[in-house]
C-alpha cells in the first residue's frame, strides 16, 4: 500500500476538524513524510503509528488548542479528556501512563457520581420541605397570620437554598471537569510525538 493511502484512511479519522485544519494537517504529513523518505504505508505506520493512532493523537491535540483560545463548556472538557485517553492507549510508550491516567478518572467520576448523588438528595430534600412549608404557610396565613408569614419565609428560604445548591453542585462539577482536563493535557503534553507544526507547546 502507498503512503497517499494511508493518508486517505488518516483523513478519513479527522472529521471533527474543519476543512482548513484537515487541509494544514494533511499539508504537514505529507511534508513530513517526504522529508523522512518514507516509501510506503508500512515505512508511515513504523514512524507515526497507525492512521487510527495518528488520528486520536491529532484530535487531542486540536481540541487542547480550542480549550486555550476559547472557554471550555464541561461537555467540551469531558471530551477532551476521553480525546487524550485515547491518544495515551494508541501509544505503546504510553500504555502504562496511560493506564495510571484511566484510574484517576475512574476515581474522578466516582467523586463526581457521589457528589452529584449528594447533591441531588441535598436539592431535593430543601425543594420538598420549602415547598411543603410554603403551602403550610398559605394555608394558615388567615388563621395566624405571624404564623403564616414565618412559614412563608422559611419555605421561600428553603426554596432559595435548594436553587442555590443546585447552581453550586454544578459549579463544583465544572471546576472538577477543568482541573482534571487540565491535568490531563499536562500529561499528554509530556509524551505526545511527534509534535505538530501548529500546535501550541
Amino acid at each position: 500500500m502507498t503512503t497517499q493511502a494511508y493518508l486517505d484512511k488518516f483523513a478519513h479519522l479527522l472529521k471533527e476538524l474543519s476543512p482548513d485544519e484537515l487541509n494544514d494537517v494533511l499539508e504537514y504529513y505529507q511534508e513530513y513524510i517526504l522529508d523522512a523518505g518514507l516509501p510506503d504505508y508500512t515505512a508511515v505506520v513504523q514512524q507515526l503509528g497507525t492512521p487510527q493512532q495518528l488520528a486520536r493523537k491529532t484530535l487531542a491535540d486540536y481540541s487542547i488548542q480550542r480549550t486555550q483560545v476559547s472557554k471550555a463548556s464541561p461537555r467540551h472538557n469531558a471530551h477532551l479528556i476521553w480525546l487524550i485517553l485515547l491518544a495515551l492507549f494508541a501509544s505503546p510508550i504510553a500504555l502504562p501512563l496511560a493506564a495510571v491516567v484511566l484510574a484517576l478518572l475512574v476515581a474522578g467520576i466516582a467523586v463526581v457520581i457521589a457528589i452529584i448523588f449528594m447533591a441531588i438528595m441535598l436539592v431535593a430534600a430543601l425543594f420538598l420541605a420549602g415547598g411543603f412549608l410554603l403551602i403550610a404557610g398559605i394555608a394558615v396565613l388567615f388563621q395566624s397570620f405571624i404564623t403564616g408569614i414565618f412559614y412563608i419565609g422559611t419555605g421561600l428560604i428553603g426554596l432559595g437554598a435548594g436553587a442555590l445548591g443546585l447552581l453550586l453542585s454544578y459549579l463544583i462539577v465544572k471546576l472538577l471537569l477543568q482541573w482534571g482536563a487540565a491535568l490531563i493535557k499536562h500529561i499528554y503534553r509530556k509524551v505526545r510525538t511527534p509534535k505538530r507544526k501548529g500546535a501550541n507547546h
